[in-house]
């Protein structure tokens, strides 16, 4: 008799596993090894040069900072967003509501940051508007900055955020919200005992996916801060176009990803076992 479908997950996870190898791990492990690549063979030559180079340290701090507050910022805002789409809105309404929370990511993410350049610049809707209440010229100074680039990050970012926070509060069941506030429950200790610790695994997927696309973004910077003070994309893709030096744009990419995961990973795992334990 033939092994039932349940019994054996192999067929199906072959298939996976090797299109995981195949697009990812495979990239991943070329380009480790190119950052291992030197002149005399293999070795951490290029790790120890890019610590020794001021600019490319201030670089990659620079692109944690940038992903710190973006991430900090969409977090906060995602959690009055999701609660209100959650349990506000009546539900004939949520659909459409979560459709203008989708409709962003129909568009190309480099039209989006132009988009926030018109907004942003000193001849931009926001300036035009100030101007016309006030009756004067009015320069924003926005436009070209590290403000700049923060906030067209933690935007995306609070829509991404608030996408998986609302997954996780829809699965909240509402006969358990509405025992507790039959039992006279405040609204402030329904989300403290109740919402934050059910909807918290939710919201963790989605500021990791936020702090990890933010620490490696190059267009928002580009485009919005200017490049003047550049991330560590920004500095790879230049070393690219410049000189060519695959190793020391490989170091650069291999240490922007270790970085990003570990400072992002801490989160989501804490999240988890915590999920786990309750």
């Amino acid at each position: 008799m033939a092994a039932s479908p349940q019994g054996n997950p192999w067929p199906t996870l072959v298939p996976a596993v090797l299109l995981v190898a195949l697009v990812f791990l495979v990239p991943i492990g070329n380009m480790l090894r190119l950052s291992l690549s030197t002149e005399t063979g293999i070795g951490l030559g290029n790790y120890i040069a890019f610590f020794g180079k001021a600019h490319q340290t201030d670089a990659l701090l620079r692109s944690l900072q940038l992903a710190g507050l973006a991430t900090l910022i969409s977090g906060l805002l995602a959690w009055p967003l999701a609660y209100f789409v959650a349990f506000c809105v009546p539900v004939r309404l949520r659909l459409l509501c979560l459709l203008v929370l989708i409709a962003p990511f129909w568009t190309s993410f480099t039209i989006r940051a132009f988009s926030w350049q018109l907004v942003l610049s000193d001849n931009g809707v926001i300036a035009w508007t100030m101007a016309q209440l006030t009756g004067g010229q009015v320069a924003l100074g926005v436009l070209y900055t590290m403000s700049a680039s923060v906030l067209g990050l933690a935007l995306f970012g609070a829509m991404l955020t608030t996408l998986t926070l609302f997954g996780a509060m829809s699965a909240i069941d509402r006969k358990l919200v509405e025992a507790a506030a039959s039992l006279g429950a405040q609204p402030w200790s329904l989300a403290r005992d109740i919402i934050i610790p059910l909807a918290l695994p939710g919201w963790a997927v989605g500021v990791t996916l936020t702090f990890i696309f933010s620490g490696g973004d190059y267009a928002v910077p580009t485009l919005l801060g200017g490049g003047l003070k550049p991330v560590l994309a920004q500095l790879m893709l230049s070393t690219v176009k410049g000189t060519y030096d695959l190793p020391t744009a490989a170091t650069m990419a291999v240490l922007l990803v270790l970085v990003v995961l570990l400072a992002g990973a801490p989160i989501l795992v804490y999240t988890l076992l915590r999920q786990r334990a309750g």
